[in-house]
């Protein structure tokens, strides 16, 4: 298939394209002349003349639709497409003249304009691409110019060679390097995207030396001049982390919250700080975990826990009880005294915003149903979602770290300092908690919040102090939140499951429980009655000592069950603790168990042989032949008699054993020497003590 085909003749350098293949004769049109029309060559001859095949030197441009060009070339097209329908006509010169008189007489274009068109069409390539304008050919600033066969820019002055001019193809290769290879990893450099593109380019072009590939710089411009340093940090970056920390902030949270208690955000971080036990200040106890609950409007710290629980529901409880309390015995509890006014947050806020970790407990139903709290659980890998209580894990640890000792360092921490850190721990839970709750009544109180965003209606003397905006909330917004009672919101925001009930007591989690209300209704007495199988148990997972039985569905319904002395053995204990010993035990139990299945058929077999041997001393004997009423009559006296040989047979092996209690004379081996009396009683004391002690 020689069609659509560029040849160049040797001699006169002319090319040539192929527009009609006929068995054995050919139709060219010379694609460099404005006055060419097709004319017959036989192949043959083409072959004989020796015309060399070429590249076609007008490669089809790519035309974007809706573009002038498209609009130009779907006109031309529109006025040569009748005549390609009788395209061998179009090769004979009388034919094709009465062709294009006939399209003239149904159309509104000019003769020239046909002609130069159709004769576009043959030298370009015969596609209706080749009829559009060649305005790539056109220049123009801060457009590419890729139809060039020169580098542009300054000529090279210290490296060899002229380099290579950044062709349409070339651009193709930088295109594939850096949307395929380094906007799809954050780890890659530009470089490493540069040393990709030349790869490319040395597979398309394999006989290419050291001065005619691509450079860095050509490279970097490429990228700077085609694609946005906005766009580019988009598609590098993981999409959570661009939507965390990178993307436009168009409001912010304290835009849709009234009035202090519209919205709590609870968030947990395990403190960069190593603590020591309180009874032991050379035990380290490692990091402790940091609980705190803010306020949206006023940025005030409303709730807090100092602890060692992980992070989870009962955690986050402690934290809430505390948010919803007031804080005035709880920082009596650590020596810090305060009044009711220097952290006023008392009751159920309007809606609480948490990790998806804490609040999907099933527990957490119990803020809806029974607190009226509305709920929202943040986005995953989203800490945007509660920003305000995120930020206060630095700003509340950046005030301490200067002055204690345990700070975590960073990984080469001990090559810094020269020793590990967690050594230099000094602080005790008891004392960690105390200056938490120092800082905190700090940040209240006095703290300056930069870039608060206030509402219009709020006053201009009116400091951004968490303190005075809870107050302004209050009086002008929300009022006072819903209160509530301190033990029974302990209570119903502990974690509950299900317990049996028996003759035995309460049995929650393999451990037993007595109830003095289950005591006066009957539950524990030994007869058939109808006490609940099934009983719900709140429980505080940190001690087995004590748990609450749910009577009935009511908010203030509940018993105290007290640990049975049954189960004595897990007092002070965590329920954790508990299901290990537990555990064990059951370990313990089911080994002895296995040893007593073993060994229990040897002692069957012992006793079977014990009777079997009875009976045969009885078979031995001779019989005497007595009746069944005398040998029944018989049995007190031969009960005494027998009773009688016991006595005999006991005492004689009392008297053997007291024989055997002198020591036998000892005859010695070998004649004894003289030896000095050596006392062998255990010392006394006043041979170590000299004259002046006491």
């Amino acid at each position: 298939m020689l069609l659509n085909q560029v040849f160049q003749e040797p001699e006169t350098h002319s090319r040539y394209r192929v527009v009609l293949e006929y068995i054995n004769e050919l139709m060219l049109i010379d694609i460099d002349s404005d006055k060419a029309w097709p004319f017959p060559v036989k192949e043959d001859e083409l072959r004989t003349v020796g015309y060399e095949p070429i590249e076609d030197p007008f490669p089809l441009p790519n035309v974007e639709e809706g573009s002038i060009a498209a609009v130009k070339r779907d006109e031309a097209w529109g006025v040569i497409a009748p005549l390609l329908d009788k395209y061998t006509n179009l090769c004979d010169k009388a034919k094709r003249n009465q062709l294009i008189k006939e399209r003239l007489a149904s159309t509104d274009k000019s003769r020239l304009y046909i002609v130069r068109y159709l004769r576009r069409y043959w030298q370009r390539g015969m596609a209706p691409n080749a009829l559009a304008p060649d305005y790539y050919r056109c220049g123009g600033k801060g457009k590419p110019r890729r139809e060039i066969e020169q580098k542009l820019g300054r000529k090279r002055s210290i490296s060899p060679g002229v380099g290579t001019p950044v062709t349409e193809e070339v651009a193709e290769l930088f295109r594939l390097a850096i949307e395929g290879f380094y906007l799809t990893n954050e780890k890659v450099p530009l470089t490493a995207a540069k040393d990709k593109a030349i790869g490319l380019f040395k597979a398309r072009h394999p006989n290419t030396n050291e001065s005619s590939v691509p450079t860095m710089a050509q490279f970097r411009y490429f990228y700077q001049t085609h694609y946005l340093q906005s766009e580019v940090i988009r598609k590098r970056t993981p999409s959570r982390i661009y939507q965390k920390d990178m993307r436009a902030l168009t409001s912010t949270s304290g835009n849709l919250n009234f009035g202090p208690g519209a919205r709590y955000e609870i968030d947990a971080t395990i403190a960069d700080l190593y603590l020591v036990s309180d009874q032991d200040p050379d035990a380290i106890i490692g990091r402790p975990v940091m609980y705190f609950v803010k306020d949206v409007f006023s940025r005030m710290v409303v709730g807090m826990y100092i602890g060692l629980e992980n992070p989870s529901w009962v955690a986050a409880m402690m934290a809430l009880s505390n948010a919803f309390i007031d804080k005035t015995a709880f920082c009596c509890e650590y020596g810090v005294n305060i009044r009711a006014t220097d952290w006023p947050s008392v009751g159920i806020p309007y809606g609480i915003m948490a990790d998806r970790g804490e609040l999907l407990y099933r527990q957490a139903d119990v803020l809806v149903n029974r607190f009226g709290v509305q709920l929202s659980n943040s986005r995953a890998y989203r800490g945007d979602d509660k920003a305000i209580c995120e930020r206060f894990f630095n700003t509340i640890q950046s005030q301490f770290r200067p002055y204690v000792g345990g700070v975590v360092e960073p990984l080469n921490g001990k090559k810094r300092i020269g020793r590990r850190y967690e050594l230099d721990a000094t602080l005790g839970l008891y004392d960690f908690t105390r200056l938490v709750i120092n800082l905190v009544i700090n940040y209240n109180t006095r703290h300056v919040i930069d870039g608060y965003d206030f509402a219009p209606d709020m006053p201009e003397n009116l400091p951004a102090v968490p303190l005075e905006l809870w107050n302004w909330g209050v009086q002008n917004r929300t009022g006072k939140l819903r209160s509530c009672d301190e033990d029974l919101a302990w209570i119903n925001l502990l974690p509950y499951e299900q317990a049996s009930v028996s003759e035995v007591g309460i049995t929650f989690k393999g451990l037993v429980y007595t109830c003095q209300e289950a005591l006066k209704a009957g539950w524990f007495d030994r007869i058939r009655q109808n006490r609940p199988s099934k009983i719900e148990i709140a429980f505080d997972p940190r001690r087995t000592n004590t748990v609450y039985l749910r009577p009935d569905s009511k908010f203030e319904s509940y018993w105290i069950c007290e640990l049975a002395d049954r189960s004595r053995r897990f007092r002070n204990m965590s329920f954790v603790e508990a299901a290990g010993v537990l555990k064990s035990m059951k370990r313990t139990e089911a080994t002895a168990r296995q040893k007593e299945d073993y060994e229990k058929p040897d002692a069957l077999a012992n006793v079977e042989k014990i009777v079997s041997e009875a009976k045969a001393k009885g078979k031995d004997k001779q019989k005497v032949t007595l009746p069944a009423s005398e040998r029944l009559k018989g049995i007190r006296d031969n009960r005494s008699r027998e009773k009688e040989a016991e006595r005999d047979r006991t005492t004689t092996k009392t008297q053997k054993s007291r024989k055997c209690d002198k020591p036998a004379d000892v005859v010695p081996l070998r004649p004894e020497k003289e030896h000095k009396d050596i006392g062998l009683d255990y010392p006394g004391l006043d041979d170590y003590l000299e004259d002046d002690d006491d």
